[in-house]
């Protein structure tokens, strides 16, 4: 079976279109999703019908949170807030209860699905380095671990010893899994890659081969700012998609 894995959309449907594009010619069987559908880009009342209507089981990232909890602006910089408060204008109540209705995280027989860290006092915080992944590679009941929230694809590895190891996924990477060892994989964004590529990313899981590979591709990125600026978003929303960062 092939499992497809992506994460931070953030109201970007050009490109959510073109991953599943691909993931439909890849022939994943199932698609899950490591959080934030909204938030940020142009398109998020579209984007949570594209998620219903291909069956995408979801978690919750902090964005996908912030739309029906506004005490939570607070915690986002100045371009994150202008856009969860366009966000919740532009999205429907039934779309609002839909992502109301996210799990904090989905534990599957062979993977575990969360947006930002595997911890229920912290759910938002962020797995950069290896020592940011302790406590998650610790609550994790699974060997496998799929998730978002920082935008940079790559994968933690927790070798036998302990030690844990990282390989980035900038150009995307593949990894055949070992049974003594556990794994952390930031799939990264659909919607606003943050690691200098400004191409996006998703993950299949192949569990019969025991592999698991972080992909790339490329999106109409001049389509999506022209969304964003057309919006009355900040501009520099659209800018970034370009750089990556």
């Amino acid at each position: 079976m092939k499992i497809a894995f992506i994460s931070d959309v953030h109201g970007n449907l050009t490109s959510l279109n073109e991953a599943l594009k691909q993931i439909k010619n890849l022939n994943a069987d199932l698609i899950y999703s490591a959080g934030d559908i909204v938030g940020y880009g142009p398109n998020p009342e579209e984007c949570v019908k594209t998620f219903l209507e291909h069956n995408i089981r979801s978690v919750f990232g902090n964005h996908d949170y912030a739309v029906n909890h506004p005490e939570m602006d607070f915690r986002f910089n100045a371009y994150a807030k202008l856009a969860v408060q366009w966000t919740r204008e532009h999205l429907l109540e039934t779309s609002k209860t839909y992502l109301k209705s996210l799990p904090m995280f989905i534990e599957e027989k062979n993977f575990t699905v969360f947006h930002g860290a595997l911890d229920k006092e912290d759910p938002f915080s962020y797995i950069l380095m290896p020592a940011d992944s302790e406590i998650s590679f610790k609550n994790m009941k699974t060997q496998i671990g799929f998730f978002g929230h920082s935008h940079v694809a790559g994968c933690f590895i927790q070798r036998e010893s302990g030690i844990i190891d990282y390989i980035p996924g900038i150009s995307g990477c593949t990894l055949n899994l070992k049974e003594n060892e556990k794994y952390l994989i930031n799939v990264g964004s659909v919607g606003q890659p943050r690691d200098g590529n400004p191409a996006g990313g998703f993950c299949i899981f192949d569990t019969d081969e025991k592999s698991v590979e972080i992909k790339r591709y490329q999106y109409d990125i001049d389509k999506v700012y022209d969304l964003i600026v057309e919006n009355g978003l900040p501009r520099f929303l659209g800018e970034r998609l370009y750089s990556g960062v």
